[in-house]
């Protein structure tokens, strides 16, 4: 996260609407201002309760005194975030923890003043009017002002609301209150913050899981033999660690191989700790979705990278475009490929430097090695494909070999001698037709030479 220095100074405007009599439901969290790398507002959820993000806005203007403000704008939300959990809306890239749910959306905030409060629409009744109650607000100013306070010269500081409870999330009790402080992601760990100022940690919440809590019931019958669905929850090994990336997947064996058995996606573990995936999945398709769940025990070692494949998990990955995406054991999706075109035969879909890559050189297991294809002359010729993949479930496919137009120049075709002799006796028959006056003319005067020379000499 990149921030300016000495851009953004918290002051406390007066709140436009009424406040609510009880605790907000949802609060601001972080934010980060300035537009390198991305802006974002994380809030959260202080109730127990699974929130529709779709019945809040944030609504932000151009000055934190309302009083001057000009302009102002309401950026819809959407999805839902759990009880006691974080919901991020944001437009740049920012590393996931647990648990971050992410609305992408254009932000466009100013780093010299402004203002962002969180509005709830409660309808009492069907057919009743819609009032939007404030739930938080927080504003800035990058000119002094009473109270307000000033960032340090940090180029990866954000703001962090402070103080904290027990279980490290925002203690606001009334819209605005509580103070802030200016914090830089942890290099030994991205989940965990720093203070710019004491470069003491600060926890977030973010990484970490909360399991969810059991509505109430009433038993009838004691004899009753049904049991519950299991309730999710986040293997506590896995408390504090970086997610598991996507960095490979094979759509397409080559030659004898076989998509029910070949196929692979492959994940790595970022962190230096065993990553326990045990309830967590993997979820491949852009239209139709298919999903698979790893059993209690599987787990990633330390940045290592381990291939799953479909003779294990049952994914059929398809050959004529898609994603896989990782999932948790609450079903978000923490991470994802990029979605991929044609697959060709034996070459992986693999991630490099931040960008996903077509290479020839499978990896399964082993750290990625991008060798792109090489493009071939364009051939008339198709051929087809000879070896089929044993008891495959896909189509055998026929290939045209690939082409590409180069850049040199096409080579010279002589003109043949007819036809240059043919255009010269058309344009010497127009030039006659066309000084057809003149040439008579000229044609007169040279008999009349001759006739009097003829005179002369007589």
């Amino acid at each position: 996260m990149v921030l300016a220095a000495a851009v953004c100074a918290l002051a406390t405007p007066a709140p436009v609407r009424a406040d609510p009599a009880n605790v907000p439901s949802l609060t601001i969290s972080q934010l980060k201002i300035t537009s390198s790398n991305g802006q974002f507002i994380t809030l959260y959820n202080s109730t127990t309760q699974t929130l529709d993000m779709s019945k809040y806005q944030l609504e932000y203007f151009n000055s934190y005194d309302l009083s001057k403000a000009t302009s102002s704008k309401l950026i819809s939300l959407s999805g839902v975030v759990p009880p006691h959990g974080y919901f991020m809306v944001n437009d740049g890239v920012y590393t996931l923890c647990y648990k971050l749910s992410v609305d992408s959306v254009s932000l466009g905030l100013s780093s010299t003043a402004g203002l962002v409060e969180v509005v709830a629409f409660d309808q009492a009744a069907p057919g009743g009017a819609v009032s939007p109650v404030m739930q938080d607000y927080v504003g800035w100013s990058k000119t002094a002002a009473a109270g307000a306070q000033t960032l340090p010269s940090n180029t990866n500081a954000f703001l962090q609301r402070q103080p904290v409870d027990a279980a490290n999330n925002p203690a606001v009790t009334l819209p605005g209150a509580g103070s802030w402080q200016s914090v830089q992601p942890d290099n030994g760990n991205a989940c965990n913050l720093i203070n710019s100022s004491t470069s003491s940690t600060v926890s977030t919440g973010l990484n970490q899981l909360l399991p969810s809590s059991e509505p109430a019931a009433t038993i009838l019958s004691a004899t009753d033999t049904g049991s519950a669905a299991p309730t999710a929850v986040l293997p506590p090994a896995d408390i504090g660690l970086m997610a598991p990336t996507i960095t490979e997947l094979l759509p397409n064996p080559d030659g004898t191989g076989n998509d029910a058995t070949d196929e692979f996606i492959e994940l790595y573990n970022p962190n230096s700790a065993t990553f326990d995936l045990s309830g967590f999945g993997l979820q491949v398709g852009t239209t139709t979705l298919h999903s698979y769940t790893f059993p209690s025990g599987t787990t990633l070692p330390p940045h290592g990278f381990t291939a799953f494949y479909s003779k294990q998990t049952g994914l059929s990955l398809s050959n004529s475009g898609g994603q896989a995406k990782l999932l948790d054991p609450f079903a978000s999706s923490i991470a994802a490929t990029a979605v991929y075109g044609t697959a060709k035969d034996g070459q992986t879909w693999a991630l490099a430097d931040g960008k996903w890559y077509w290479t020839t050189k499978p990896t399964p297991g082993a750290t990625n090695v991008i060798n792109q294809p090489v493009a071939t002359k364009k051939s008339a010729a198709s051929k087809t494909k000879t070896s089929s993949k044993a008891t495959s479930s896909k189509t055998p496919k026929t290939k045209t070999a690939a082409s590409y137009s180069d850049n040199s120049d096409p080579a010279s075709t002589p003109i043949h001698t007819r036809t240059l002799a043919l255009v010269a006796i058309l344009a010497l028959l127009y030039g006659v037709y066309e000084y057809r006056a003149d040439l008579a003319n000229h044609f007169y005067q040279l008999r009349q030479h001759l006739k009097n020379r003829r005179a002369d000499g007589a």
